[in-house]
């Protein structure tokens, strides 16, 4: 039913969109139903251009969408019935591009399990949900996308004729969220959205700034990689070991949902990280640990002292650039002491993580580290004569 263009009430927008919604649906079932090369001798993009003028973008998605539901007929019933809006259809679409079509029917088996409650729950949820199930099923996928994001963070500032710059950048989910952490630990208190007063923007802006004056005016420079103090929510499941499961995620202080962890991720975040675990079963916090952070300073300058930088044979990165690694895992019992520990840059501890490489301690202090049948030594800089 066609809402009046005379009524002016929020609900009738709602009325309307969902109404486009629903010949959204009809309009894609018949792409999904017809052949429209055999019928017009044009493909359905080109008659979907002229014929509804739809832009190429849309012409193309609205054609991939009609081919991915007929595999996935829980979500397009849903879909068909109102249940499902085309803004989530299309992201359900383009999330499940990756995942091969038994993938797509668990994908469909988990929409079909919300049925009674998708007209009621928040839209992003169920995306969300998707994007778990994604993650798991293509954990190469989300492990590859995660060591691009580090491989590939940036900040660059692009100065003008008057001295002001423009700062842009990017930086995977465990950076931003230590940035981000940093930035609102320093900065003001938001202002509220009637009273007068910078952006939060800007009073990220300022508290960078605050931070730089800190340092210059003569704070102390780190000498090892500063912990971030960061809050991880881990499902009960996750903790598993199944190696697959996207275990973790980071709760930080920008809009939308948190950012997930691969395990990778999260085994190098609990090695030297201030972390506040909270296990969840279900919806249900069953868990909630202090913040741990068990390296002592004294430890700490020990480790500094002996390792001098980054462990790893061949890697000469410097001790501020490093993350001390408990060689057997804290969540595997590994004991903080001097001989469980060892100072890897970012880049090594993940690869240690993700290829298993075996970390054993000989004879003062050299290190060996084997991955199938290759071993590599490393001394300790304070051994080794330059």
């Amino acid at each position: 039913m066609l809402v009046s263009r005379t009524r002016a009430s929020i609900q009738d927008a709602c009325d309307a969109l969902l109404e486009a919604d629903r010949l959204t649906a009809e309009a894609i079932a018949i792409i999904g139903r017809v052949d429209a090369d055999a019928s017009t001798g044009l493909p359905t993009e080109m008659m979907l251009a002229l014929g509804a003028r739809r832009t190429g973008a849309d012409a193309r998605m609205m054609v991939r969408a009609a081919a991915t539901l007929r595999g996935m007929p829980a979500t397009a019933s849903a879909f068909a019935r109102g249940e499902l809006s085309w803004s989530q259809v299309r992201q359900i679409v383009g999330s499940v591009r990756s995942v091969d079509a038994p993938g797509r029917a668990r994908i469909d088996e988990l929409i079909s399990s919300e049925a009674e409650r998708l007209e009621r729950m928040d839209p992003d949820e169920l995306l969300g949900r998707v994007e778990e199930a994604v993650a798991t099923l293509r954990a190469d996928l989300a492990r590859a996308r995660e060591s691009r994001q580090i491989d590939k963070g940036f900040l660059s500032i692009q100065g003008r004729v008057d001295g002001s710059a423009t700062f842009y950048g990017e930086a995977d989910a465990e950076s931003t969220a230590t940035v981000l952490a940093a930035l609102d630990a320093v900065a003001d208190l938001p202002a509220a959205p009637d009273e007068d007063g910078p952006s939060r923007p800007q009073q990220r802006l300022a508290a960078l700034v605050g931070i730089c004056e800190q340092v210059l005016a003569g704070g102390t420079a780190p000498t090892t990689r500063p912990r971030p103090r960061l809050i991880a929510t881990i499902d009960i499941a996750s903790l598993r070991r199944d190696g697959d499961r996207a275990s973790a995620r980071l709760l930080w202080s920008l809009a939308g949902r948190p950012a997930h962890l691969t395990p990778l991720s999260t085994e190098v975040l609990a090695c030297d990280a201030s972390v506040v675990p909270v296990v969840f079963d279900g919806a249900r916090p069953v868990a909630v640990g202090d913040a741990a952070a068990p390296i002592s300073s004294k430890l700490r300058a020990a480790l500094v002292a002996r390792d001098g930088g980054c462990r790893f044979p061949g890697c000469g990165a410097p001790v501020a650039w490093c993350d001390a690694h408990h060689i057997r895992a804290r969540i595997h019992d590994g004991p903080t002491v001097i001989d469980n520990l060892v100072l890897l840059c970012r880049r090594c501890h993940r690869s240690v993580h993700r290829h298993r490489w075996r970390i054993s301690v000989r004879d003062g202090g050299v290190m060996e580290f084997t991955r199938r049948s290759e071993t590599y030594t490393s001394s300790p800089r304070a051994m080794r004569r330059e």
